[in-house]
């Protein structure tokens, strides 16, 4: 009777070890995918042609700062 509960035991622990191993390779896996698209994501959103499509508050935003109050030809009288 003990013999029957041991080896039950074992066999129920090995079946449960490759479970928690294929599960935590799926996670690690996902983990990685995630990572890694948030990445190819910022990547993108610095590059001036592709984040007006990414985000819509870039395309709301109107004209920068910087341009808006440059004057390149202004010349000051005194």
């Amino acid at each position: 009777m003990m013999k029957q509960h041991d080896q039950a035991t074992q066999k129920y622990e090995a079946l449960f070890k490759q479970f928690s191993n294929q599960v935590e390779s799926f996670f690690k896996k996902l983990l990685f995918c995630l990572l890694l698209l948030l990445l190819v994501f910022q990547i993108l959103l610095h590059n001036r042609y592709t984040a007006p499509l990414l985000s819509a508050v870039i395309r709301l935003e109107g004209t920068p700062l910087p341009a808006a109050f440059s004057t390149p030809n202004r010349v000051d009288k005194e």
